[in-house]
């Protein structure tokens, strides 16, 4: 049996809410990253455009120095021009890097580079001529529109460089802000369902701690409700739960005994034992039924011993094993068993005393039957011979009733000595001795193996001997008689059968079997006394067993009775 708790639920949000943070996490680093990755490119986009506008610069600068210089002759425009061309390898080397995965703008730079190194070899042209030549050789040199035609050209493609630039800039700017709208929207869709787990979680947890706390006072109510007192203990022993019926039986709190050990409801004396047993138990949990053949005792709070009953049933929890202990006090049985074995005993002598003393007078009218026959066999008639015949046939019948009857008594006063018994040795011996001898030829046995037994032997040998004689009596009036000897096992029990194929009898009188004096057939067609069965009862309740039987009229009956199995731990 497994008991579940609403802890189950907890712990599934608990994992479901971690699986969504980790969600979170993985999407919203996923998406930092694409903000990332696209803030870069936008920052590099206006790096570039810088870039390209300074390069400009540089050419137009270079232009500028030129012209003041040819214009001026003074050496303070040569500056820029010494400037630009520094300015210019910076540059290009600069953009050469930011655009190495754009092959279209590439291409631009090396144009741009082209006319700006054409454009300062023509400024470079006009100092020199400046500085050495002619005003018409320099006139001539700037009306033939290089120069114009180079700046021309650097701004044009500078110009297309930068439109370029900056609409890939609005593209990126764009993807930025698109993947920062999809971020918030996830992010807060995430929160907006977190909440909402939450909210659910909460109505769960709720109504579950309401179940829970129904489901509690429920089991409360019904362990109260029960007859026994009621102790359920967890792994180690301690005490988690009781009855009200436990309160009133041993007398502690509630509050007193949860929490402890089971022990203090066991006897000091038997206290170090009883862990030993609750931990071997423990180790391979099963269910002991109650009545299971244990002289059981429990202490109070006040230090009253008593006897108990009790029954361990093992359920497993979310918290681990559970043992649920059902305790009875059965002191008031025990002082009955003890008055009735008292009235027993005094049966079984008065039976004794009067069955002893009854063989005497059967004795002496035997013997003077005997005389009569004797002395007055010339004198007796036909009737009269019948008659001390009948006499006698009825006195032997008298003296074998009480036989049994003595053997029935002596049962009861018997002591039992236990021992291991070889029940297949034993039942092959009974039958070479005593059965077979005394049998009819003919008789189809079937012997099966039988296992030993924890039993007095000689109580049981008898218990085997009656019930094999008495197969043997009600199937000798088959032509082919049939017996069989078997066993099996039943709930920690060793169950052996005696099966014929006689006679037989109607089930509804098998109850009357086991009395004493109780027959279902005439004596005229089987012979007896109606003590062998009970005498078999009485056996076998006295080794903690029970017997049996099954029939039908016309096709016989089968025996059964059992015994503990030495080899179950109860």
């Amino acid at each position: 049996m497994k008991i579940s708790s609403p802890g189950n639920l907890f712990t599934s949000g608990i994992a479901l809410l971690i699986s969504t943070l980790l969600i979170v996490y993985f999407v919203s680093n996923r998406q930092f990253q694409r903000v990332r990755d696209t803030s870069g490119q936008v920052t590099r986009t206006r790096q570039v455009i810088q870039h390209i506008q300074k390069l400009v610069m540089t050419a137009l600068d270079n232009e500028t120095g030129a012209r003041g210089y040819a214009i001026s002759g003074k050496d303070e425009f040569l500056e820029p021009l010494i400037q630009s061309g520094k300015s210019f390898g910076d540059e290009t080397t600069a953009l050469q890097q930011l655009l190495s995965d754009n092959p279209g703008q590439l291409q631009r730079l090396d144009s741009i580079r082209f006319f700006i190194s054409r454009r300062m070899h023509f400024s470079d042209s006009m100092v020199i001529i400046k500085k050495t030549g002619t005003a018409a050789a320099l006139v001539s040199l700037v009306e033939s529109g290089l120069g114009k035609h180079y700046s021309d050209q650097i701004r044009r493609i500078g110009t297309e460089m930068e439109q370029y630039e900056t609409e890939l800039l609005a593209i990126r700017k764009q993807d930025n802000e698109q993947t920062i709208r999809q971020l918030n929207i996830i992010l807060y869709s995430i929160l907006a369902f977190i909440f909402g787990l939450g909210l659910f979680m909460i109505q769960r947890l709720h109504r579950d701690y309401r179940k829970q706390v129904a489901s509690e006072q429920r089991f409360s109510a019904l362990l109260d409700a029960a007859p026994d007192a009621t102790v359920i203990t967890d792994e180690q022993g301690r005490i988690r739960v009781i009855n009200q019926q436990a309160v009133e039986l041993f007398g502690y709190t509630k509050q007193e005994m949860t929490g402890q050990p089971v022990e203090i409801l066991v006897p000091i004396a038997l206290r170090t034992a009883h862990i030993h047993h609750r931990n071997s138990f423990m180790r391979s949990a099963h269910l002991r039924a109650m009545g299971a053949g244990l002289d059981l005792f429990a202490v109070r709070k006040n230090g009253s011993e008593f006897p108990v009953e009790i029954s361990l049933s093992p359920i497993q929890t979310d918290e681990g094993l559970r043992v649920i202990a059902s305790v009875r006090d059965i002191t008031q049985r025990k002082t009955l068993e003890t008055a009735l074995r008292r009235s027993n005993a005094e049966l079984e002598a008065f039976t004794y005393s009067v069955s002893h003393d009854l063989r005497a007078p059967l004795r002496g009218i035997v013997g003077f039957t005997s005389i009569l026959e004797e002395d007055y066999q010339d004198k007796l008639d036909e009737e009269g011979h019948r008659i001390t015949g009948v006499i006698k046939s009825n006195t032997l019948r008298m003296g074998h009733l009480i036989d049994d009857l003595l053997a029935f008594s002596r049962l009861g006063r018997q002591e039992i000595l236990k021992a291991n018994v070889n029940t297949d040795a034993l039942v092959k011996e009974i039958l070479n001795e005593h059965i077979k001898p005394l049998s009819r030829p003919g008789i189809q046995w079937s012997i099966a193996p039988l296992p030993p037994v924890y039993a007095d032997l000689n109580t049981l040998r008898q218990a085997w001997i009656n019930l094999l004689s008495n197969a043997v009596k009600y199937s000798a009036k088959k032509e082919r008689p049939e017996i069989e000897v078997g066993h099996y096992t039943d709930k920690g029990q060793q169950v052996f059968f005696v099966k014929d194929n006689g006679v037989g009898f109607d089930n509804k009188y098998r109850d009357k079997l086991f009395r004493v004096f109780q027959r279902l057939h005439n004596e005229e067609d089987f012979e007896g006394t109606g003590v062998g069965l009970a005498l078999v009862e009485k056996i076998v309740a006295r080794h903690g067993g029970k017997v049996w039987a099954d029939g039908k009229e016309g096709e016989g009956a089968c025996f059964f009775f059992s015994l503990p199995d030495p080899t179950t731990n109860l």
